[in-house]
């Protein structure tokens, strides 16, 4: 008997700690299989990310293999293309092929999180700023600072070295705070290892909208001993105020001030998971809307939490985005799913935020806890690190990251910038003479520009293939389901060896979009091909009209 199917999206707090759960309540020999779908293949426990920046944790001592955390749960690594909710499908995308994989459901998780939002930021500060969400955020930033402090110790000129020793963070809530004081930490170490660097030419600035810092998570007090701990350490702070525009050079502010600079960090507010707005669900504030048992409003089989949902919490409120909620809605989720499909009752949601704490950087942090209790200074940085330390999701997740702390206190690491291959928007690619480059439905998901060879269009009627165009040298194809968004309507394939460049469809979309020309021209050459297609049937047509009238003649 095909076993049921649990699809739980999203490889985050709310995502992961689900299917935790949902093994625990089904066990390994159950009729329902449990299905998590997730970008990466790893766990990234987000409140340590500020860490790697100034390098008292390693790049992998945040992370937690899923497959070590889901022992009995089958794990896809792939993006999601589309939810069909009508279907009960999610459909991933391709992954060294050019299909996507479609996977049914019986229930449904939605754990998605959040993104960086970028659309409603200023002009300059999506192509200039750096945002900090992430692994790959935190390890790019750290890399680049290890770059411009480089070369600021052996440029000579004086405006451009002030450039490059100006740091900016935008956006005084935790992130913020912990992002500048990490940053702060770690340019004046490395700064301090260079004799050409005066240590008084290093600004590390903070632009916050609000008159104070963490100023919705913490009491004044708390914000203002962070403050002053983070000025004594050279940290300036501007507030009531904030970015609103980027170059490569400068970063531009509300007040009309221009400050040169080459480091700039965004910590703007994110937004759910784009792929919410495209379902059929009741939104609010671009969330999900839940009842109190985290069933989505009018969907049986269907449930939400995380950052991604709006769960209420009390009289007209909801629950907020932070992974000591998402952890315990996800055990609360899967024991109602469980429920459900025994047919008993679901029970509501409740949990009282227990605290928030922020490092601020040379064994210091503040904290509130149970909305009573205040922690600052050394003591709270004990505290904060405890706390991770205790809520790591492995113990041998949490031995390794004690280990690394030890380390780094006796024997702090060094400041190396770790280069890592980036993703180009172009690719090289090889073909042999008669090997296919993509198939008829596939997904289209490149442009392709021949580069040395030609490339046969093949359509397909009735079992029957037919050429119908040759590209050769300089010339493009590909371009139809790009600006359709469908898929692949011929075959491509190589009549002769061939050598071509791929575009992905991200940077085709950004050079159609950003030039009216160019995706007029790519229309023109898309209507020429069609006509081109339905004049041959025409012909063929006439072909076999005028033979069949000559059948008839004789």
């Amino acid at each position: 008997m095909e076993k049921k199917r649990i699809v739980v999206l999203g490889g985050g707090f709310a995502g992961v700690y689900t299917a935790i759960h949902l093994e625990k309540l089904f066990g390994r020999k159950s009729e329902y299989e449990i299905v998590l779908v997730s970008r990466d293949n790893y766990f990234t426990y987000q409140p340590m990310l500020s860490e790697i920046i100034g390098g008292s944790l390693g790049v992998y001592d945040t992370l937690s293999s899923l497959r070590s955390l889901l022992k009995h749960t089958k794990i896809y690594v792939r993006e999601i293309v589309e939810i069909d909710i009508a279907d009960q499908s999610v459909i991933l995308s391709p992954n060294f092929n050019h299909k996507n994989l479609y996977l049914k459901y019986d229930y449904l998780v939605f754990g998605l999180g959040n993104v960086t939002d970028f659309r409603n930021s200023p002009g300059g500060l999506h192509e200039h700023a750096f945002p900090f969400k992430n692994l790959s955020n935190a390890l790019t930033l750290r890399n680049h600072l290890v770059d411009v402090i480089e070369t600021a110790a052996i440029e000579e000129d004086p405006e451009l070295k002030k450039q490059l020793l100006t740091f900016i963070v935008g956006g005084g809530g935790f992130s913020g705070v912990e992002a500048v004081a990490e940053i702060n930490d770690f340019a004046r170490s490395m700064a301090s290892q260079y004799d050409s660097i005066d240590p008084k030419s290093i600004r590390v600035m903070m632009v916050h909208r609000k008159e104070r810092l963490m100023n919705k998570e913490l009491s004044e007090s708390l914000s203002r001993y962070a403050e002053k701990i983070l000025r004594k350490r050279g940290v300036e702070f501007l507030f009531n105020d904030e970015l609103v525009s980027a170059t490569p050079m400068e970063a531009f502010l509300a007040s009309g001030e221009k400050i040169a600079t080459s480091t700039i960090v965004s910590t703007v507010p994110c937004t759910p998971n784009p792929l919410v707005e495209t379902l059929p669900f009741e939104l609010c504030s671009g969330r999900i809307k839940t009842d109190e048992t985290l069933k989505v409003l009018n969907s049986p089989n269907v449930w939400a939490l995380g950052d991604c949902a709006a769960v209420p919490l009390g009289k007209d409120s909801f629950c907020p985005p932070t992974a000591q909620f998402a952890v315990r809605q996800a055990k609360r989720a899967a024991k109602n799913i469980y429920a459900t499909i025994h047919n008993r009752p679901s029970q509501p949601f409740q949990f009282k935020q227990i605290g928030m704490m922020a490092a601020l950087g040379h064994r210091r942090a503040v904290g509130e806890l149970f909305g009573t209790i205040k922690l600052s200074g050394i003591f709270a940085w004990f505290v904060w690190r405890f706390v991770y330390l205790w809520k790591l999701p492995s113990l041998k997740r949490k031995f390794k990251v004690a280990v690394t702390w030890l380390l780094e206190v006796i024997a702090p690491g060094d400041a190396v910038q770790l280069k890592v291959q980036p993703i180009y928007g172009m690719s090289h690619l090889h073909y042999a003479e008669g090997e296919v480059i993509f198939n008829k439905g596939d997904v289209g998901d490149y442009l392709y520009v021949v580069v040395e060879g030609e490339v046969g269009i093949v359509t397909e009627k009735d079992g029957i293939e037919k050429q119908i165009a040759t590209i050769k040298k300089g010339e493009f194809f590909g371009e139809m389901a790009l600006l359709n968004q469908k898929f692949r309507t011929a075959k491509a394939y190589c009549q002769t060896s061939c050598d071509i460049v791929a575009i992905r469809k991200q940077d085709f979309n950004i050079l159609v979009t950003s030039f009216g020309d160019l995706k007029a021209h790519f229309e023109e050459t898309e209507q020429a091909r069609l006509q081109e297609q339905i004049d041959q049937f025409r012909r063929k047509k006439e072909q076999i009209d005028a033979g069949n009238n000559d059948l008839k003649a004789s």
